[in-house]
């Protein structure tokens, strides 16, 4: 049993593009942002600093125009601000979990449960899921477990203790159910 967490799934994502984004900016031409350029003409240094995880600058270049918000041909620390924001507040798509999750940030069997069972986690159908998505359904799970392990565990017999006439102090609410044999009726 393991609920799934769906914040360190997101987390995963906004960390590496926060890294790579980071790693871009320090070698950036303008140093006001990061162009199309900058992603196309990495430098040497830029590809080390990267370890060879090209997948967010992939996702950066291949969603620039949406990213870039304001349209001044730069990705700024305000635009991914943003796009983290978004994600954040409404999740992730399968093609962003794909890109952005695959690089090892993220537990791989989070990701593959995730990826698996996206459609049955977007319980909303938007085409995203988003953190809270993602633990309700493995709490879902867990409790589906439980309930399977312990379906055999059910209360077979219950035993009674009726009082046979003999006086004592003590007592039990049955008592008060059993109708007392030694009162006669005057009908």
């Amino acid at each position: 049993m393991s609920i799934l967490n769906g914040q360190t799934l997101l987390a995963g994502a906004m960390s590496g593009l926060a890294n790579t984004y980071s790693t871009l900016m320090s070698e950036s031409s303008s140093g006001s942002g990061i162009s199309m350029d900058d992603l196309s003409n990495l430098s040497s240094k830029q590809m080390l600093n990267l370890g060879g995880n090209y997948s967010f600058v992939q996702y950066l270049t291949s969603n620039f125009s949406n990213i870039d918000q304001d349209g001044d041909g730069k990705i700024t620390g305000n635009d991914l601000q943003n796009l983290m924001n978004t994600m954040q507040s409404k999740g992730l798509t399968y093609n962003e979990i794909q890109s952005l999750c695959a690089t090892g940030n993220v537990n791989s069997s989070l990701l593959s449960t995730v990826l698996t069972y996206f459609n049955k986690i977007d319980t909303n159908g938007d085409g995203r899921i988003t953190s809270e998505e993602i633990t309700r359904f493995g709490m879902d799970c867990d409790r589906h477990e439980i309930e399977k392990k312990y379906k055999s565990y059910k209360a077979t017999s219950a035993s009674l203790y009726y009082n046979d006439g003999v006086e004592d102090d003590t007592s039990s609410v049955l008592d008060s159910l059993k109708p007392d044999l030694n009162k006669t009726s005057n009908s």
